[in-house]
């Protein structure tokens, strides 16, 4: 842009399935013919056994309500219409790529890419410094793994799909910093336990949804496209996160379209500070 301002789209453009998910197909439900000129398209999930099964956000680019993981709290609607949860709003967001920590135990290989799949509190930033900001975006390179998509995706001997995930230590940093969002480059936060049957734990999502107020969490973030568009990776940026509204009433999830903004030049943080304050009036959210 003529103002130096990079945008990145950072949602999957694919569902990213493993284990028990559903494969999502697109389907014709209203096929073009002579007499009919109007098309129509949908998506459905497929079980191995050709059984349907309903589609849900939680294999591509989206956002958890606190009800993802604790009863009678927050879903997708009263979330949306109560600004002060803000996740409506831009926000100030830390980037922090965990790709180059230098501890080889915390990565894995596939496909030809290197990832951080164990996210550790000494990653973080101080509490201090976290607590300057509205959101935290945890890069492990496993987005590159994610846009290469599902059919080759598969677990190894064990049934061990090796999942980037963070430690409960990192949730608890994040939620005691006042973090309105954490957002991740996969599709889960949470630690694969078991390979047959797949299970995982369940202990990260708590932390944070069950935190007043919530530390809503922004799963499935292509991030690999920052340093392949930018030519580099910032470290700080203005986080947009655009929930679908449909059937908002009773969802514990939504898909979401996400962009992160930001400046080359090096006074990137007092321009995003000038951007947050143009582009974040109350009428302009909501």
């Amino acid at each position: 842009m003529g103002n130096g301002l990079i945008k990145c789209d950072l949602t999957l453009e694919n569902y990213f399935v493993y284990g028990n998910a559903a494969t999502v197909v697109s389907k014709t439900v209203l096929p073009r013919r002579e007499g009919q000129p109007i098309l129509m398209r949908g998506e459905v999930g497929i079980k191995e056994d050709g059984n349907l099964r309903p589609m849900v956000a939680h294999n591509t680019t989206h956002v958890d309500m606190p009800l993802h993981f604790i009863a009678d709290t927050a879903d997708l609607d009263q979330v949306l219409n109560n600004s002060s949860y803000r996740i409506n709003y831009p926000m100030l967001a830390r980037v922090l790529d965990a790709s180059t920590w230098p501890d080889p135990q915390v990565f894995h290989e596939r496909d030809g890419v290197r990832y951080c799949q164990r996210v550790v509190a000494e990653m973080l930033p101080s509490l201090d410094e976290l607590r300057q900001y509205d959101a935290l975006v945890v890069l492990t390179g496993f987005g590159a793994v994610m846009r290469q998509g599902s059919e080759s995706f598969q677990p190894d001997a064990a049934g061990f799909y090796h999942l980037p995930y963070i430690d409960v230590e990192v949730a608890q940093r994040v939620a005691d910093a006042g973090i309105t969002m954490l957002a991740i480059d996969c599709t889960t936060v949470e630690r694969q336990t078991a390979g047959n049957p797949l299970r995982m734990t369940g202990d990260v999502h708590p932390v944070l949804l069950g935190h007043e107020p919530p530390v809503f969490i922004l799963e499935g973030v292509a991030g690999d496209r920052i340093a392949s568009q930018a030519g580099f990776l910032p470290t700080e940026g203005v986080l947009e996160v655009i929930a679908r509204r449909t059937n908002a009433a009773g969802a514990e999830a939504a898909h979401v379209r996400v962009f992160l903004s930001f400046y080359a030049a090096g006074d990137n943080r007092q321009r995003l500070e000038r951007l947050l304050e143009i582009v974040t009036p109350e009428h302009l959210y909501g």
